[in-house]
Order: structure tokens, then C-alpha cells, then sequence
């Protein structure tokens, strides 16, 4: 695996990659965690010869301050630009959270997309009209344990020494931004015509969506549902991937075949 910068008009995008067939590209949550770390465990039970793009996006991880007012649609783009300089014959994007939402403009440009392997990714529902149901209201209660859960399926299944780097990086990235590159960020998210579209995946792009249980409704009605597309129930909180890597490493390794 290697680490790498790319300059764009935006700013700078670091990532993680090995060339390899097919292409798994991980797209993470919103936040300070490092795609490569978040996704290690996955990527660690996939085969050696699989090709990996693990991105972080502007104002986080090891990625740069934005030089200007974006979207994520047009980070989107420039993430597709560099996904499709690997030349891959295959791709597959695994994304967890706001992945999702940088999947969606990125599927039409980026070259043989065969699949999407979506875990919670954010639904257009989850934003502008959460469910009522009961499940969804004490789940929300939860969401003041959720360092505390992370931290301990974290230290589940990572080595200490691998533990005490993912926190050490997480604390040295939060430090290179200030609040206005986080505002920028979450401005990214607020102001992209995502919200306001009813764009949805492609029936030829095959798709499987992990959630937790109660959520299995929501998903398929979401715009991550297609003709090719079901929902598994994994998990007992938003970092699925935290709790199940090697399930979800084979779920990838079934849709590449």
C-alpha cells in the first residue's frame, strides 16, 4: 500500500492505494478518521491482488485545507478524475456514512462501475425526513455512547499497535484543521444539490446494502435500491464495518466475482 498527494483546483486529496484488479474504492463517513485506517480491517481480509483507492476528503484526514467553496459533487469529480487513472477494468466502491453521497454524482463518470457495497450510506430520508418509528427515536438516544462503542470494537479487532496509530492519526489530523475548515466541510455537505434531486442508482449497477435491522425498510425504498440490489442486516450501530469487517470483506469479494 502506498500513501500519495494529488493538487487539485480544490486542494490537495491524499490516499491510499495498490494497483490491482478489481478496484475497491472506500469512501468514508463525515469526520476526522483516515479512510485507510477506517477501512483497514477490510481491506487486510480481502486478496493481496485486489487494487485499493482509500481517499480521505478536503479539511480532513490527511488531505488538505480547501482553497475555495465546493460542493461534494464537485470533490466527487475530482475524486472520479483520479479513480480513472488506474486504468481498472473493474470497479467496485464500498462506502460507509456520506460515502453514499459522493457515490452518487461520481457513478456516471467514473469508468467500469460494476458495484456498490453500501454500509448505512446516508439516505436522502435519514436527512430531510427522518422515520418516526420508535427504533429510529432510541437510536438516536444512543448516539452519546458512540465514541465510547467505536473505541471498543476498535480495540476489538486491531492490534494495539495499530489501535494506539489509528487515534494518534485521528488526533494529529484534527489538529491541522480550525472551525472554518470544518465549516467548510459541513457547508460541502449542506449546499449540494444532492438534497434536492431524486438521482438514483443505475438497475445494471449490482448493489448490496448492510444496515442494522431497523433500517431495512428505509433502504429499500432509498436511492441506493435498484433491480440488482438487496439489503443485508448486519450490525447493531452506524460502524458496522468496526463490528464486521471480515463479513463485509467477503460481501465485497461475492460482488466482484
Amino acid at each position: 500500500m502506498q500513501r500519495k498527494d494529488v493538487e487539485t483546483e480544490l486542494g490537495k486529496i491524499n490516499f491510499v492505494y495498490r494497483k490491482g484488479e478489481p478496484l475497491i474504492v472506500c469512501l468514508n463517513g463525515f469526520g476526522s478518521f483516515d479512510t485507510a485506517q477506517s477501512f483497514l480491517k477490510i481491506i487486510d481480509s480481502l486478496p493481496e491482488n485486489y487494487g485499493i483507492f482509500a481517499p480521505d476528503y478536503l479539511n480532513s484526514g490527511f488531505s488538505g485545507k480547501s482553497l475555495k467553496g465546493y460542493t461534494i459533487a464537485d470533490e466527487a469529480n475530482e475524486l472520479a478524475s483520479i479513480i480513472n487513472t488506474f486504468k481498472a477494468k473493474r470497479v467496485i466502491i464500498l462506502a460507509h456514512s456520506i460515502g453514499g453521497v459522493y457515490m452518487m454524482p461520481m457513478k456516471d463518470k467514473i469508468n467500469n462501475l460494476k458495484a456498490f457495497v453500501g454500509i448505512e450510506p446516508t439516505t436522502r430520508e435519514i436527512i430531510l425526513n427522518p422515520p418516526k418509528e420508535a427504533a429510529y427515536i432510541e437510536k438516536s438516544k444512543d448516539m452519546e455512547k458512540l465514541e465510547d462503542q467505536i473505541r471498543a470494537d476498535l480495540s476489538n479487532i486491531l492490534t494495539p499497535e495499530e489501535n494506539k496509530d489509528f487515534w494518534d492519526t485521528t488526533e494529529q489530523n484534527v489538529q491541522k484543521f480550525d472551525e472554518k475548515d470544518n465549516q467548510n466541510a459541513q457547508a460541502a455537505l449542506e449546499n449540494d444539490s444532492y438534497w434536492k434531486n431524486d438521482l438514483k442508482l443505475d438497475d445494471d449497477i449490482t448493489s448490496v446494502l448492510i444496515t442494522e435491522e431497523y433500517r431495512q425498510k428505509e433502504y429499500k425504498r432509498s436511492e441506493y435500491a435498484s433491480k440488482n440490489s438487496k439489503v443485508v442486516s448486519l450490525g447493531t450501530y452506524h460502524y458496522i464495518h468496526f463490528e464486521y469487517p471480515r463479513e463485509i470483506a467477503n460481501i465485497v469479494k461475492d460482488v466482484a466475482e
